[in-house]
């Protein structure tokens, strides 16, 4: 069993048609994930 922790982020990709569908542009979805990412840093204190 296989957990996809990285999810692929070509045009093709699950991840950014889902987005598409719900309204969110791919420049937006990079920008929402990078900032989920630093805000995970801050509350760990790095």
């Amino acid at each position: 069993l296989e957990v996809n922790t990285m999810p692929g982020m070509t045009a093709n990709s699950l991840v950014p048609k889902a987005a598409r569908v719900a309204g969110i542009s791919f420049p937006e979805l990079v920008e929402r994930l990078v900032g989920w990412a630093l805000a995970g840093q801050e509350r760990r204190g790095r």
